[in-house]
Order: structure tokens, then C-alpha cells, then sequence
């Protein structure tokens, strides 16, 4: 089965909602679907070109033909964000195909793009 990453950026968290409980959240939506493999938050950093937190997912889905899984992949990535707004403020995201060193990137997206 090929393997998915996704990096969603976290703008904000919505009122009432503890900022811990965003990446159980996340995996919880994708995996109602799919096998999450890993998961991890990445912190903000005041000092980096990336001031907001990331989270960053990785998942499987069924092997098929690459295009199908593909656009599988982007689909459940959408359908994260979409889910995920419940409780947070999400930025750009992208969404890249493994496994291995090299992640190709698959799709990408945030706020207005969509």
C-alpha cells in the first residue's frame, strides 16, 4: 500500500478548544477512513520563516493504479481539512506520496485555494 504524508498548518485553535487535543483530532478524522501510520506535531518556532505549529500525518491507502491512489490521497487530505476546521484554523497543506527519502508531492492547498 503507498504511503501519504500531509503537513497542514495551524493557524488557531477555535474558542474552547485545548490546543493539545488538534492532533488527536486530525488522526481521528483520517482515521475513520484510513491507516495512519505516524503522527506528530510540529511546534511553533518564533524564530523560524514558520512562526505557526504543523501537523504532519502519515497514511495508507489500498493499492490501485498511482493516479487513483493519488487522487485518493488528495480527496481524504481535503476531506481532513474540511473535518479538521471544527476545531482549528488550518493554513496551506500539502500532501506528498512515499515512502523512502524522497516524498514526491502529490497536491497542495490552503484557505483560498480550495
Amino acid at each position: 500500500m503507498p504511503s501519504y504524508r500531509v503537513t497542514v498548518d495551524v493557524v488557531g485553535v477555535r474558542p474552547g478548544v485545548d490546543p493539545h487535543d488538534v492532533l488527536p483530532a486530525a488522526e481521528a478524522i483520517l482515521a475513520k477512513t484510513h491507516v495512519v501510520e505516524d503522527r506528530l506535531l510540529d511546534v511553533a518556532d518564533l524564530a523560524s520563516p514558520r512562526p505557526q505549529p504543523q501537523l504532519h500525518l502519515r497514511f495508507v491507502v489500498p493499492s490501485s493504479e498511482r493516479v487513483t491512489e493519488d487522487a485518493e490521497a488528495q480527496a481524504v487530505v481535503r476531506l481532513l481539512v474540511d473535518e479538521l476546521d471544527a476545531v482549528a484554523l488550518c493554513g496551506r497543506w500539502q500532501v506528498r506520496r512515499g515512502p523512502g527519502r524522497r516524498w514526491t508531492p502529490v497536491a497542495s492547498g490552503g484557505p483560498t485555494s480550495d
